[in-house]
């Protein structure tokens, strides 16, 4: 088999589904410079910026390494890529090509250090058009996953649905109430022994996890040490800032809150304009996250003029702020939606520090929840306007720090994401506060708000839930459901808990 006349139309997703199934053959494996290599485990695929694989274990010239691997028709595409000036790649243990060209070099680091080069043309153990074929189907089937029930749920009763929903939909809302308990407990522990903010502990559980895991809350502190005002309000500056986060930067922004407090920031800006507030929130938040450009790079006019602001801003705060400063490489742009960059979040939070600092937002929503005024229906839609930002000034025609938009842009924050605030932060947290101070007004109108939501953006697995299980018998008309159908599918379907779901129970399910 002639495989290098092939290898250059070969596309890199296939070459990722190769080394994903090990479909070469594993015995015998040398790099290019003829060092021994024993793959213990391939990693695990990545599907964001950064090596193609993470956490992989390889044996190489007899000594085991942990790290990452990153996956190329060619050995040169590494430094097509840049991908040596790239932190995101300083952990990849091994660069694995299709063919080498005699030539092969190892590639280089960011840090500076050689990655052994493993061509693997070589080792394939069946035809090219046999691998190939593999590698189509693999990929097909990744794609065309179905719930296990699929083609047996038709008999289950739409009233059985919806309760298991329902119950579900409680489950997940209590975990969020009981990990910001968990968050507030912490940072009153650290206000009475005033100690520094360690790194981001919770953000290790995402939201979502199953309540089961979580351990039995403790009331160590009374109601008087949840009196603080500020806490409640850094709580919710958390919880905001992860949310801006979409699901591939919550851990940074959740980094950026600790790191950039509510009370560091009200102690920055005290007597500026509101204009000059908002500029000075840029500058500390985009320096301490480690995303203002340098002086070097080549920039659009317009970026060079605001950058220089913030940087000359940052001068003046820059010794006052005592906590660690965010690398750049620890953002991703990669695959996300323009809205969803971490630029324009940044820039949304820098205007809603204000409500948050000094206008007393939480004050506003606690007593949102307890208004007679407002109907339940129109609460929800009252608090996501809140957290809606619209753009204006430098944020209105870019998306990031050089790019100019081909169009205008509307919002910094917007509806769907302020929806999401609402029912992953603020809900979760006046839920705790009613609990914390045994307020059954809040508690009472909370409940409502969270059962009369109406439902949000559906995203995929919501889609898949419509589609392969709910199939036209019920509608997810809030959001409340909704949030049941997506505690289903992660904590029952994907994990194929068939046996502990109220609808795998009544199915005969295999396997």
């Amino acid at each position: 088999m002639d495989i290098q006349k092939f290898s250059f139309n070969i596309l890199e997703r296939f070459l990722r589904q190769l080394w994903k199934n090990q479909l070469f053959s594993p015995t015998n494996l040398h790099t290019t410079a003829n060092q021994p290599v024993e793959i213990i485990s391939p990693g695990k695929l990545n599907q964001d910026g950064g090596p193609d694989f993470l956490d992989a274990c390889i044996r190489i010239d007899g000594i085991i390494y942990r790290g990452d691997v990153e996956i190329h028709q060619r050995n040169d595409e590494w430094f097509e890529h840049k991908h040596q000036q790239d932190q995101k790649y300083n952990s990849v243990i091994l660069h694995v090509i299709l063919h080498a060209d005699g030539k092969t070099t190892c590639p280089t680091t960011e840090s500076n250090r050689a990655i052994p080069v493993l061509a693997i043309d070589h080792y394939l153990n069946s035809t090219y058009r046999s691998t190939w074929e593999k590698m189509i189907l693999n990929e097909r089937a990744e794609r065309l996953t179905t719930l296990r029930c699929f083609s047996q749920n038709d008999s289950v009763e739409s009233s059985t649905i919806q309760k298991w929903l329902d119950k579900l939909a409680v489950d997940r809302i209590e975990f969020k109430v009981r990990r910001f308990e968990e968050r507030i407990k912490e940072m009153i522990q650290r206000e009475q022994l005033r100690v520094k903010e360690p790194p981001p502990r919770y953000a290790d559980t995402p939201f979502g996890l199953n309540p089961e895991e979580l351990p039995s809350p403790a009331p160590k502190y009374s109601q008087k040490d949840y009196r603080n005002i500020r806490l409640w309000e850094q709580l919710l500056y958390e919880g905001i800032m992860e949310a801006l986060g979409y699901s591939k930067n919550q851990e940074p922004f959740l980094k950026l809150a600790r790191n950039v407090s509510l009370k560091f920031i009200a102690s920055m800006s005290d007597h500026a304009s509101q204009e000059d507030q908002i500029l000075h929130y840029e500058s500390i938040l985009f320096a301490v996250a480690g995303l203002i450009p340098s002086r070097g790079e080549l920039l659009d006019k317009e970026t060079k003029n605001y950058t220089r602001q913030l940087r000359t801003i940052w001068k003046q705060f820059r010794k006052l702020h005592h906590n660690e400063c965010l690398q750049k490489s620890e953002w991703q742009f990669f695959r996300l939606r323009p809205d969803n960059f971490p630029t324009i979040r940044i820039a949304g939070i820098a205007r809603l520090l204000s409500k948050l600092s000094q206008d007393a937002l939480f004050k506003a929503i606690i007593q949102t929840t307890k208004s007679g005024e407002i109907k339940s229906k129109e609460k929800f839609s009252y608090l996501a306007q809140l957290f809606i930002v619209s753009a204006n000034g430098f944020w209105s025609n870019h998306y990031r720090f050089g790019e100019l938009s081909n169009k205008s842009i509307p919002t910094l924050v917007g509806k769907n994401r302020a929806d999401e605030i609402v029912l992953n932060v603020v809900i979760p947290i006046c839920l705790l506060y009613a609990r914390v101070f045994r307020d059954k007004d809040v508690r009472q109108g909370t409940l409502k708000i969270f059962d009369q939501s109406p439902p949000v953006s559906a995203n995929t697995i919501i889609k898949t839930m419509e589609d392969q299980l709910i199939k036209g018998r019920l509608k997810l008309h809030s959001a409340m459901l909704q949030q049941g159908a997506l505690q289903l599918y992660k904590f029952y379907c994907t994990v194929n808990r068939c046996n502990d779901c109220k609808i795998g129970q009544g199915l005969s399910i295999e396997g």
